[in-house]
Formats: structure tokens, sequence, C-alpha cells
């Protein structure tokens, strides 16, 4: 049954997801959900995002119905602890959590709990769960998607810091030069 702990990482983790959006929605009186309104680079960031998502969602549920390959363990592993990153992140986002950016729309940034240690570490932990349903399903197809989905997921990051530092002047300048973009990995 290790096969099938990185589709229900994924799982969670688009469950959470519908929730906070729910929740920011709901005590903001905002949609999180920014990337429906996306133009240009980031709708196209958008759309690879999702296109790799779906792809790694049919590589792992492929994986959770086939005989453990050697890497389920460590392939779980990943998922799992990619998961409990988000869904933490998330929480610690509070309000200011959105996916995707609209201009006139940055009620905060987080310097806090995870964030002390990435930028992003909502992304962080979800290539991390990508990386462990690309290493227990074992397709080429879906290490192609991981790749993807972390140009995706970089293109986003790009796009999300000019917007905090347009917001946020001096003091997201300075977020950025004491706290690394990925874990342990500046600029």
């Amino acid at each position: 049954m290790i096969q099938a702990v990185p589709v229900t990482a994924l799982i969670i983790v688009f469950l959470a997801s519908v929730w906070r959006g729910y929740s920011v929605a709901r005590s903001t009186g905002d949609r999180a959900w920014a990337f429906g309104a996306a133009k240009g680079r980031q709708r196209l960031a958008g759309l690879l995002f999702a296109i790799s998502i779906a792809v790694l969602g049919v590589a792992s549920g492929l994986a959770a119905t086939q005989p453990a390959t050697r890497f389920a363990s460590g392939g779980a592993l990943l998922a799992v602890a990619g998961t409990v990153i988000v869904i933490v992140s998330q929480i610690q986002m509070g309000r200011a959590w959105r996916v995707g950016v609209r201009d006139g729309d940055a009620p905060l940034f987080v310097r806090h709990g995870l964030f002390q240690f990435s930028r992003n570490p909502i992304f962080a932990g979800m290539i991390l769960l990508g990386l462990g349903i690309a290493l227990s399903a074992s397709i080429w197809w879906g290490w192609v998607a991981l790749l993807v989905f972390t140009l995706a997921c970089h293109a986003q990051v790009r796009i999300e810091e000019a917007h905090l530092g347009k917001n946020f002047g001096a003091a997201y300048e300075q977020f950025c030069h004491d706290v690394p973009r990925w874990i342990g990995i500046s600029k």
C-alpha cells in the first residue's frame, strides 16, 4: 500500500488548497484564486502548472495500482514531507494566501514560520511532493511533468516576487536579502 501514499498526498494537498481558498474568501471577502484572471506569463505558468499537476496525478494514480517499485518508500516519504510543508505553509500565510497574483492585491507578505527559511515554502513543498510522485511512479513522463511543474513554479515565483517588490518596496527587498528563494538556494 506504500505506493498509494503519493496519490493520497496529492489529493490531500488539493483538498487543503480548496479549503484554504474557501477560508480566505470567507474571512476577507476576496477570491484567493487569481489564476483565473491571469494574463501573459502568469496565465502560461498557471496553465503549465495545471497540466503538469494533472499528469503527476495520473502518474501517482497509476503507481498506486501497480506493485511497489524499489523507490516507493522514498517517494512516499518525500510526498508526505512535501504535503506537510504545503499545508503548514498555507496555514502560516493566513489571509495572505493566494493562488497567483492580481494587481492591487497584496494584503501582506509573510515572514514567520517556514517563511523564515524559504520565501516560497508552499512551492518548495509542492515540488517535493512532485518529486515523491515521480520517484514512486518511475515513469519517464512523470519526470517530464515534474520538470515542467518545477519550471512553472519558478516562473510563477518570479512573477510573485516582482509583484511583492512593487507593493512592499524596501521591506520586501530586505526580506529577499535575508531569506533564500528556495531552501538554502538564493537568487
